[in-house]
């Protein structure tokens, strides 16, 4: 793989037209510690790591606040560093459907970097994050000189589509109990973090958000949400959502 190559051509596009430099390269970079624990570059050694960095530009976002919007262009690339985000829909009559969550080190936007084609979907912030992205052009390039990262790349995204594919199941086929624990369980495997009691879903969703991703309606949410709590399966005494007996949800579901 040459990413010596990749770095050069793209370092020579950043000049104005009188030659000077534009913006260092620290000003557009990001920390190749980082980029280590993205499963897509787990095979670059430092070296390979250091010059990839160079080809990133990182932005930190507020909570709630829209990155790209469905119908815009596909430009870029994007890897979360910190923080969550939200994939979105909205329907015709206006409502919003949450297709998936994201955490630090997953990506997004490969879609409309393959195809040309515009979003598919919205992104927005769950919680203050910061995200970086890395052109189009830039990123293709990378594939075309790095066959295992094409491979880890389909790998992430059956990964993907098999959670979107049992979350659609559990919204088309079970009643509301069983979708919502289906969702609990999922969040508790991609945010949970252990405590003395149970799991800690570290995301924080509101009642409305946890609706979108089921399809009802926040006030169902949230009288299952509380009839859960005084069964002790879960515990909703602070702004996170504490699994208590997780079999008691995979009893809802099986």
């Amino acid at each position: 793989m040459n990413i010596v190559t990749l770095v050069a051509d793209n370092q020579a596009m950043v000049t104005d037209s009188l030659g000077h430099a534009r913006p260092s390269e620290a000003d557009r970079g990001v920390d190749p510690e980082i980029l280590r624990h993205v499963p897509l570059f787990r095979e670059f050694d430092d070296e390979q790591l250091a010059l990839l960095a160079r080809l990133f530009t990182v932005h930190h976002y507020r909570k709630h606040e829209t990155i790209f919007r469905e119908g815009d262009p596909g430009e870029k690339f994007y890897v979360i560093i910190s923080g969550s985000v939200a994939v979105v829909r909205v329907n015709a009559d206006g409502r919003e459907t949450i297709l998936s969550l994201l955490r630090p080190n997953d990506f997004f936007g490969e879609m409309s970097i393959f195809d040309t084609a515009v979003r598919s979907a919205s992104v927005r912030t769950v919680s203050p994050s910061g995200v970086a992205h890395i052109e189009r052009e830039d990123f293709l390039s990378l594939l075309e000189r790095t066959p295992r990262m094409g491979r880890m790349l389909v790998v992430a995204l059956a990964e993907r589509l098999r959670s979107a594919n049992a979350l659609i199941a559990s919204a088309t086929t079970r009643d509301i109990r069983a979708r919502l624990a289906t969702l609990l369980l999922s969040l508790a495997e991609r945010f949970g973090e252990a405590t003395e009691d149970g799991t800690r879903i570290s995301v924080r969703l509101t009642n409305q958000e946890m609706a979108n991703m089921i399809g009802t309606t926040r006030e169902t949410v949230n009288r299952t949400l509380n009839r859960l709590w005084d069964e002790h399966v879960i515990d909703m005494r602070t702004s996170r959502v504490v699994i208590l007996q997780r079999e008691r949800l995979q009893a809802l579901v099986s």
